[in-house]
């Protein structure tokens, strides 16, 4: 087994670029997933990219990047159009999951029961990938495509969940 723990977002992509990994932030699903097996395959390990854990406002989005648990969302200064995202952190596992687990990492898993693609569907959220040939955007509706199926292609890795800052403004409609 390879084991890899970039230092950069750059370095990650770089990576991705030249070989197929298994991407590992929180852990909650890759490791019970496991059973008793050991891991097989290349892993990314992507926790120390501290860029990467932030949930922050920017001039059009709300950023929720890869590595935010569901505890940082809970806790994070949000609009209450997020309210129904934060009941669905509440939901995920216990509290020791909840500070492990990453937002990003529920919606990778692409599971049929993850607990905060409804609500994001609802924001409209989008999903920001990125590569060494530059940076996609993707709607949340279009990038889970089946069960555990996503459209992240091997030489990508998603960065952020975008929320559009006008659904959580006072004029989006719900």
């Amino acid at each position: 087994m390879t084991f890899v723990r970039p230092e950069n977002v750059e370095d990650a992509l770089l990576q991705l670029s030249r070989s197929q990994w298994q991407i590992l932030a929180g852990g909650t699903d890759f490791f019970p997933g496991l059973r008793d097996r050991p891991a097989d395959g290349p892993i990314m390990d992507i926790t120390g990219l501290q860029d990467l854990s932030k949930i922050r406002e920017d001039q059009n989005f709300w950023r929720i990047g890869a590595n935010a648990t569901w505890s940082d969302l809970m806790a994070a200064d949000l609009p209450r159009a997020f309210d129904g995202l934060k009941l669905a952190a509440r939901e995920v596992g216990s509290l020791q999951i909840q500070n492990r687990a990453t937002v990003v990492g529920n919606i990778c898993n692409a599971s049929p029961a993850a607990d905060g693609v409804p609500p994001l569907l609802t924001l409209d959220a989008e999903v920001e990938l990125a590569s060494t040939n530059g940076i996609r955007r993707v709607c949340l509706s279009d990038f889970i495509v089946g069960n555990r199926v996503t459209l992240r292609g091997a030489d990508e890795l998603v960065t952020a969940v975008l929320v559009p800052k006008e659904a959580g403004s006072a004029n989006h409609p719900f």
